[in-house]
């Protein structure tokens, strides 16, 4: 009788996963998607009702829960040495700039950006934040810059195009 119930818990957890395909056929297409370009790169991307892209935000993968406990590399095997991070998330990740900078040009290509209309730029303490506004495209890129020479440096990264059918209120949070 153990066997038949067991049995059944495990057949209908397996019968209870839902993949990608399950979930498009069930509620149709979504208006937003998750990719992992690069190990240090997520990137989210929002669709129109034309299914184009209309923005996409690039950011380092997922954050941490509002309280984890980590074992110190230099405390492994010793289960004493723990430490907690509180306050959402282990000390902050940063993007490889050129990667950024990749993602960017295969998203949005420069010639199809349209004429550069204005551009400003916003520096608090290390903190540096470049917003340009194109004709068909606007970008925003957040980077930590107290050490120029580091690869890894971009925060956040979005884009909005400006096409008629992106004029939806979800999208531009990003900026």
């Amino acid at each position: 009788m153990r066997i038949l119930i067991c049995l059944l818990v495990v057949t209908s957890s397996v019968l209870a996963a839902q993949t990608s395909q399950d979930l498009h056929s069930r509620y149709s297409e979504p208006d937003r998607e998750r990719f992992v370009p690069r190990p240090d790169i997520a990137l989210t991307v929002e669709y129109g009702p034309d299914h184009m892209v209309c923005g996409a935000l690039l950011v380092p993968p997922a954050t941490q829960p509002l309280l984890t406990q980590r074992v110190p590399e230099k405390a492994k095997g010793r289960a004493d040495q723990l430490e907690l991070y509180v306050g959402g998330q282990e000390p902050p990740q940063y993007m490889t700039s050129d990667a950024v900078s990749e993602i960017l040009e295969q998203l949005a290509p420069t010639a199809s950006r349209g004429e550069k209309l204005r551009s400003s730029v916003t520096v608090s303490g290390c903190n540096q934040i470049s917003f340009t506004e194109y004709a068909n495209v606007s970008i925003m890129r957040s980077t930590h810059n107290c050490h120029p020479e580091h690869p890894n440096r971009d925060i956040r990264a979005s884009l909005k195009f400006k096409r008629d059918e992106c004029h939806n209120e979800t999208l531009g949070r990003h900026h």
